[in-house]
């Protein structure tokens, strides 16, 4: 092997080193952009859903505020009961939060970072 075959391979070996780096610096930024655009429509998707269950909530807790007033000729205390399970609700989250959200927590790391296979 002669000093220019030499050359000429070592100016080979850097341009595809080179045009390696430049290929796997566009794969991570696909990687990235794939991650933020499934980050955002997860994000948008359990927006919409919590706003539609909230909206639904709200309707089923006047019809429940409104029938228990009639049914205790008392809507201050159909809106009491309402409220109270309201709080007792609030009260069992509350004391079961890290087991109930933690688990949900990382299940959903799990399954957006994890395991990227799983949710196609």
């Amino acid at each position: 092997m002669d000093g220019k075959e030499l050359f000429s391979q070592i100016a080979s070996l850097k341009d595809n080193i080179k045009r390696y780096l430049e290929t796997k610096s566009s794969y991570y930024g696909i990687l990235i952009f794939e991650k933020v655009v499934r980050g955002l429509s997860l994000l948008m998707a359990s927006a919409f859903t919590l706003l539609a269950g909230l909206l639904a909530l709200l309707f089923l807790s006047g019809a429940a505020t409104i029938y228990l007033g009639q049914v205790l000729d008392s809507i201050l205390h159909g809106m009491l009961i309402v409220a109270g399970i309201y709080m007792l609700l609030v009260i069992i989250l509350l004391s079961a939060k890290k087991r109930i959200f933690g688990r949900m927590a990382i299940r959903i790391v799990k399954k957006f970072f994890i395991d990227p296979e799983e949710n196609k």
